[in-house]
């Protein structure tokens, strides 16, 4: 069964919004600037310090990087929702072409073929 034209021409519009919307989310997601962490980084005792210097030193490695682990894993998981509500958003968009658009059950694939 052919495809109408004016779905043709609509399937495109669609898939140039797509590749807009894309363009728009990466500089948008760039463009924001993550908060910086507040892990303060301990400061290395002189090498002629005692041992209980030393000791709190490393205690102090242990929190840091303690700290690090923290922020990282919130970043992640903050990356992680943003590709889910990304995910979500196209997922809305191409079912609503399907449904209201009547657009084929496997849109947005095939591509067009030039």
């Amino acid at each position: 069964m052919p495809i109408h034209p004016r779905l043709v021409a609509i399937m495109k519009r669609v898939g140039i919004f797509l590749i807009g919307f894309t363009c728009c989310f990466v500089c948008s997601v760039s463009a924001q600037q993550p908060r910086q962490f507040d892990c303060a980084a301990p400061t290395r005792p002189a090498d002629d310090q005692n041992d209980e210097s030393w000791q709190k030193f490393l205690d102090e490695i242990d929190v840091f990087q303690a700290c690090i682990n923290a922020t990282v894993e919130r970043h992640q998981a903050a990356s992680r929702e943003h590709q889910e509500a990304a995910r979500s958003t196209v997922d809305a968009w191409n079912r609503f072409v399907q449904q209201s658009l009547n657009a084929p059950e496997d849109f947005p694939w095939p591509p067009e073929t030039n």
